[in-house]
């Protein structure tokens, strides 16, 4: 198999590593006592179990119908709801974030009608956390709130930059960078080079790094260092 071809198709690729990550613990949890649910609700290890046979299923069919995203998507929000029974708290948020930015990539969540039903499904899940105390509560709510906004957040800054950049093809030589803001972008969007070590190699301050910077964002109409990283993915320097 040509592994090219293989990561062309992400989903397919998400689905095996699923699939063999959920078959592992499935096995686990039956000739181990790798994990014990929380029993404050009635038929935890079912439930459990069901979950995570649900999971292996669904990653199986996506690997097949790879193009049928919303198998995925699927498998993902069972296992939200299993793990949320289960008292598996942050594991469900792991996986609510996951699926919260497929969601946003693809643009499903571009309608109102879809925005209610998210946010409606969204609404169960906080009645499966109240068996666990209002400290588990309250704390799933702010993390939750806070994952979702810190995600919502980048995926805007990074559309910006998708906006800017679908306008027209980029070129450095378009603008009048010096050669040092030039070296600055390059480092910034292929090696994720901090301020400090731009002032070391330039043997110039920070100051005045961030000043290049500044200019940068200023004459592109970006706001930061994933703006600029996003507007020159694939550019070659």
């Amino acid at each position: 198999m040509n592994y090219k071809k293989f990561l062309d198709k992400p989903f397919r690729l998400m689905a095996a590593i699923g699939f063999f990550y959920l078959l592992f613990v499935f096995l686990l949890n039956i000739f181990t006592d790798f994990y014990e649910p929380q029993r404050l609700l009635p038929f935890s290890t079912a439930v459990s179990y069901s979950g995570e046979i649900l999971g292996i299923i669904l990653c199986a069919l996506t690997f097949f119908l790879y193009k049928k995203h919303f198998l995925y998507y699927s498998a993902l929000e069972i296992l939200v709801f299993s793990n949320l029974y289960t008292g598996k708290i942050y594991t469900a948020l792991f996986l609510s974030s996951m699926l919260f930015i497929l969601l946003l990539i693809e643009n499903l969540l571009s309608s109102r009608p879809r925005i209610i039903i998210y946010l409606a499904v969204e609404i169960i899940k906080l009645f499966l956390v109240l068996p666990y105390g209002a400290k588990t509560f309250f704390e799933y709510i702010g993390i939750t709130l806070f994952s979702l906004c810190t995600i919502g957040c980048i995926n805007l800054l990074f559309r910006h930059a998708y906006d800017k950049k679908d306008s027209g093809p980029i070129s450095l030589d378009d603008y009048k960078f010096s050669d040092r803001q030039k070296d600055c972008i390059k480092e910034i969007v292929l090696n994720n080079t901090t301020i400090k070590a731009l002032a070391i190699n330039h043997r110039v301050s920070e100051s005045a790094i961030k000043k290049d910077l500044s200019h940068i964002y200023s004459v592109l109409g970006i706001v930061g260092k994933a703006d600029l990283k996003a507007l020159f993915i694939g550019y070659k320097f």
